[in-house]
C-alpha cells in the first residue's frame, strides 16, 4: 500500500477548517477506531478501507480472522503501521497465554464448575498460583506474535466463558477474576514493554465492575455493551433489548461503577455500531446495515460526558462482497466524522 498522502491532506484540512470555525484545533476523542476482519481489507479496487480511514480521521485498526503469524499478516500489518495507524490485536486470548492441552496433566490450572468439577472449557482458576505462573510465562511469546504499535494490549478472556467456583474463588464476581489474571499479566508485560497498558473487558458477564479486586498500574478498562439495543440511544435509560436482562440505565450504572476503579484518562470504549456480523447473525451473506446516526451522535455525547475520550468500534463485514450487494458504504464516513468532529461542551 501506498502512504495516502491525500487522506492525510483531507485530515488535516478538517483540522484547519475546525480552527477557522472557532472550536478546538484537536478532536475531543484521542482515540477513533475500527475492529475490521481480515477479508475487509483484501479488495481495495472495489472497498478501501486504508483510504476510508484516512479520509475520515480514524486513527486506530485491528484486524482478525487470520493467522497472525502468517508473512500476509505482518505485511499487512507494516503496510497500515507505515500508512501512520495504530496497529492493535483484540482477542480473548486466554487460550492462548493457559493452552487448553495442559489440562491432563494439570487440571487445577483450570476453572472447577458450580458442581465441583475441573473444566477445560473457558477460563482458568484465578486462584491457583501455578496456573497464574504459565499464563506470565506464556506472555513474552504472545507479545512477539501479536505486539501492538501503540503499547495498548488485549488479552480478553474466553467469550462468555464461566468462572471458578472452586472454594479459594468463591466471593469474587467475574470482572474480579479476570482482573486477577491481567494484574498478573500486566506485570509480566511490564517486563518486555514499560510502556504497555492492558485492556479489562467489561463485557458479558464482566460488566459489572470489580467487587473485590483493584487494578494493576497500565490496566485500563473497555467497556463493551453487548446487550444493549442500538435503535435507542444510551441516554435513554429505560430502553431495553427484548429478551435481555439489562437496560440502558444498568449499563450506564455500571459504567459509572468501573469509572470508580478504573482511571477515566484510559478508559475506552468498544461498540458495535458498525458491526454487520453482529447485524447479520455471524452468518454470509451479510445483512444491509442499519446504522442510526442520530443514535449514535447521542452515544458519543453520553461516552462524552463521563470523560471516555477513547472508542472504537467493531466494523467488520464491510467488505467487497457487501459493496457489491448493496453499494453504499456511507456509514463508514458518518462514524469517522462523528468521532472526528465532535466537540464536547462542559
Amino acid at each position: 500500500m501506498k502512504f495516502r498522502i491525500l487522506g492525510i491532506l483531507s485530515l488535516i484540512a478538517a483540522l484547519s477548517v475546525s480552527c477557522k470555525t472557532g472550536k478546538a484545533d484537536e478532536p475531543f476523542f484521542e482515540t477513533r477506531g475500527v475492529v475490521l476482519a481480515w477479508l475487509d481489507l483484501q479488495n481495495p479496487e472495489v472497498i478501501d478501507w486504508v483510504q476510508k480511514m484516512h479520509d475520515n480521521g480514524i486513527n486506530t485498526v485491528s484486524v482478525f480472522g487470520h493467522d497472525y503469524g502468517s508473512p500476509e499478516y505482518a505485511e499487512l500489518r507494516q503496510n497500515l503501521i507505515d500508512e501512520g495507524f495504530a496497529f492493535e490485536y483484540e482477542e480473548h486470548a486466554m487460550s492462548w497465554l493457559l493452552p487448553r492441552s495442559l489440562f491432563n496433566e494439570h487440571p487445577e490450572y483450570f476453572r472447577m464448575d458450580a458442581n465441583g468439577n475441573r473444566v477445560m472449557d473457558g477460563n482458568g482458576c484465578p486462584s491457583c498460583e501455578e496456573g497464574l505462573k504459565v499464563i506470565m510465562s506464556n506472555v513474552p511469546a504472545f507479545v512477539e506474535k501479536h505486539k501492538p504499535s501503540n503499547h495498548k494490549y488485549y488479552t480478553w478472556l474466553w467469550d462468555g466463558g464461566d468462572i471458578c467456583h472452586c472454594e479459594k474463588c468463591k466471593g469474587y464476581n467475574v470482572a474480579d477474576q479476570g482482573l486477577i489474571f491481567e494484574n498478573h499479566i500486566i506485570k509480566a508485560l511490564k517486563e518486555i514493554d514499560p510502556e504497555a497498558q492492558l485492556a479489562h473487558l467489561a463485557y458479558h458477564n464482566s460488566t459489572p465492575a470489580p467487587s473485590k479486586v483493584k487494578p494493576e498500574e497500565g490496566i485500563f478498562l473497555e467497556f463493551a455493551p453487548f446487550f444493549r439495543r442500538w435503535d435507542k440511544p444510551l441516554s435513554d435509560k429505560e430502553a431495553i433489548r427484548d429478551g435481555q436482562f439489562w437496560s440502558h440505565g444498568d449499563y450506564l450504572q455500571m459504567l459509572e461503577d468501573n469509572l470508580k476503579v478504573f482511571p477515566v484518562e484510559t478508559a475506552q470504549v468498544l461498540e458495535y455500531w458498525l458491526d454487520l456480523s453482529l447485524q447479520s447473525g455471524w452468518k454470509m451473506p451479510q445483512k444491509k446495515m442499519r446504522f442510526y446516526e442520530d443514535v449514535y451522535l447521542d452515544d458519543l455525547k453520553t461516552y462524552a460526558s463521563y470523560g471516555i475520550k477513547h472508542i472504537t468500534t467493531y466494523a467488520c463485514w464491510a467488505d467487497a462482497n457487501y459493496v457489491k450487494m448493496y453499494g453504499d458504504v456511507s456509514f463508514i464516513d458518518k462514524y469517522g466524522q462523528g468521532l472526528l468532529n465532535y466537540r464536547h461542551e462542559e
